[in-house]
């Protein structure tokens, strides 16, 4: 199984906003940043005017057809005839223009790639070894010229979960320096909240299983199969699917956690409408929050910006944001905790929370409750 090195990131954020093909991508410029554990390997490439990338289409479509009908033409060809993204492996190749390397980042000129994309693999691109004289391109012949105007239709794109190829990296931050005293004061938060609930347990984005592990029965339900394997190993019954569709009976669950996940779906208030109809009632849903106007919700909406392989994707979220959804989704909240009272930018420690929502706090856990019927409307 192939690790990416790195993530590249470019102004292309859907396929039909990028070229097809480098050699028509003109001055779009883009970056890429080489995991520090690979940054050593960078030494003398600033030397080469083009570099090759080799990347993963990561959001190519999971299932892949022999024949295909490429942008540059109506009719099937097989796909090895064909630059398509849904392919056997999902691989990418692009040569660009090497403006400068500063540190673990490469400046890039002529991308075609999408925002976001995994690296897999760098070499210098040397004219003597690469370029061919050649005397055919096959059903290419003619059609070349159109090659500037022809844009990706999403013919062969899915969207896909960035969790799913970046598990292992996802997963390590819990256990690092800086991850583990963070965690930790999360889990001191959400205990206290959890102590009187009813079962069984269900944590909507489950991911690999790092705060259901400690409820012994506990269901995820997470979209990435590849973390659902880590958390199956610790312990959890996984389940592969989305928090907008659950797959159980109405009042399956006693207590459901939504530990951060609001942040990284596309319609929260969809997802706690979906955990209200299979909460029992009398449970509660536990949600974990990174308040948005909190300085650690500041701090990694930096990181956000700045193309961060997680946060790039994340949208962050007041309380008053949280509560207006649960109202959305019929349920109130009736209690709250609060943690992370230290900065970003200050030593790290384990906290114990505090009762009550504390204006600054990082990490917020909200208990919800469901209204009852003749309260809503």
């Amino acid at each position: 199984m192939y690790r990416p090195i790195g993530m590249i990131h470019s102004p292309f954020h859907e396929p039909h906003d990028a070229p097809i093909q480098s050699s028509c991508a003109g001055d779009s410029e883009g970056t890429i940043e080489i995991f520090p554990e690979y940054a050593e390997g960078l030494a003398d490439l600033e030397g080469f005017s083009h570099i090759i990338l080799l990347y993963h289409f990561h959001v190519s479509k999971k299932w892949y057809s022999l024949k295909v009908k490429p942008y540059l033409d109506d009719q099937l060809h097989g796909v090895f005839a064909t630059r398509a993204p849904a392919r056997p492996n999902a691989i990418g190749m692009s040569i660009v223009r090497l403006i400068r390397v500063e540190g673990g980042r490469l400046y890039i000129r002529g991308m075609d790639i999408l925002d976001g994309t995994p690296l897999l693999d760098i070499k210098p691109y040397v004219p003597e070894f690469d370029s061919r004289n050649v005397s055919k391109i096959g059903w290419l012949s003619g059609k070349i010229g159109k090659l500037s105007e022809t844009k990706s239709d999403g013919r062969f794109y899915r969207r896909t979960n960035i969790f799913d190829l970046l598990t292992d990296k996802y997963d390590a931050w819990y256990d690092s320096n800086e991850g583990r005293l963070i965690y930790e004061s999360e889990l001191e938060c959400i205990r206290p909240l959890v102590e009187d609930l009813p079962g069984p347990i269900l944590e909507i984005g489950a991911g690999t299983g790092r705060f259901a592990m400690h409820y012994p029965g506990a269901v995820g339900i997470d979209p990435s199969l590849n973390a659902l394997k880590v958390a199956k190993k610790r312990g959890v019954v996984t389940v592969c699917g989305c928090g907008e569709h659950l797959p159980f009976k109405d009042e399956s669950f006693g207590s459901i956690f939504i530990i951060v996940t609001v942040c990284f779906v596309d319609k929260p208030w969809e997802v706690l409408r979906e955990a209200r109809g299979v909460l029992k009632k009398e449970g509660s849903i536990i949600i974990g929050l990174i308040p948005k106007d909190s300085p650690w919700g500041m701090f990694y909406g930096e990181k956000k910006k700045s193309g961060h392989p997680f946060y790039s994707s994340a949208r962050f979220y007041t309380v008053k944001d949280v509560e207006n959804m649960l109202q959305i989704a019929g349920l109130k909240i009736s209690r709250i905790r609060s943690t992370l009272l230290q900065r970003p930018d200050e030593q790290r420690k384990v906290e114990e929370s505090v009762e009550g929502y504390i204006n600054g706090a990082g990490f917020i856990c909200i208990e919800a409750k469901p209204v009852p019927c003749e309260g809503i409307f």
